[in-house]
């Protein structure tokens, strides 16, 4: 990896956690709300869409952006659980393996924003999926975690991040455009 890509990787990463510090905060003022902070997807697939296509098919860009924002919001977020910091770096192994896969394709079609929707879309509605199986698995009762976390999130949340998600996946790509061609 350059160091150029090092560095974006950081900085993704790093803006990636101050999303989360703020959205945390903003959601735990509403008590019994757990998973709220998935209303605020938009602006993480915003952040994500614009990095993902910086890195440009790149792989292990995403696992590494991953790796850093998960280890940050482990250590310095503290109801955060730990366990949902591994589901959240074996989430991004999965979204970089299958979609920087075929990030040349889209490309040579000219389909970037296409992919970029696919992506945001897969990675935010299979985000609960990954938590349920490492909470459920290494942490709490399944039955527990089915009730307070993920049938609440999968039948209110889903279709809201779905739509944040494409949103999300729009404006990054926007984004991304204008910013590439002042680089170039």
């Amino acid at each position: 990896m350059k160091t150029s890509d090092l560095s974006l990787v950081i900085v993704f990463a790093v803006l990636n956690f101050v999303v989360l510090l703020i959205t945390n905060q903003i959601a735990s003022l509403i008590p019994l709300n757990i998973g709220l902070s998935y209303v605020f997807t938009v602006l993480y697939a915003i952040n994500a869409s614009v990095a993902w296509l910086m890195y440009e098919g790149r792989r292990w860009r995403i696992l590494a952006q991953a790796i850093i924002f998960n280890t940050l919001a482990a250590v310095f977020v503290p109801s955060r659980v730990f366990i949902l910091s591994i589901a959240g770096i074996v989430h991004a192994l999965t979204a970089d393996l299958i979609f920087n896969s075929f990030y040349g394709y889209f490309r040579l079609q000219n389909k970037l924003l296409w992919w970029i929707i696919l992506l945001q879309i897969f990675f935010w509605a299979t985000s609960p999926l990954w938590a349920l199986v490492f909470l459920a698995s290494l942490v709490y009762p399944l039955e527990n975690v089915l009730t307070i976390f993920f049938i609440p999130t999968m039948t209110i949340g889903l279709p809201i991040m779905i739509v944040e998600a494409i949103a999300g996946g729009f404006i990054g790509y926007k984004i991304y455009r204008r910013v590439e061609k002042i680089i170039q």
